[in-house]
């Protein structure tokens, strides 16, 4: 079924049946909760790497200068 709706009707027409559908509603839930989850473990590896980085310059690297 195709309607021309604007963006932000479209958009009130989704968020309204998701939040009439109870399982939609967890699914949608778990996928947030996912996602918040893989860019925080992301952010700690890039972290790690850089500390990683700066201890290896300072111990092979830093008379070289």
């Amino acid at each position: 079924r195709e309607q021309n709706l604007n963006r932000e009707d479209a958009r009130e027409l989704v968020a309204s049946f998701i939040l009439s559908q109870p399982a939609m509603q967890a699914k949608m839930r778990v996928v947030e909760s996912r996602a918040g989850t893989h860019w925080g473990l992301l952010r700690w590896f890039i972290l790690l790497q850089a500390i990683a980085v700066a201890i290896g310059y300072f111990l092979f690297f830093k008379d070289q200068w």
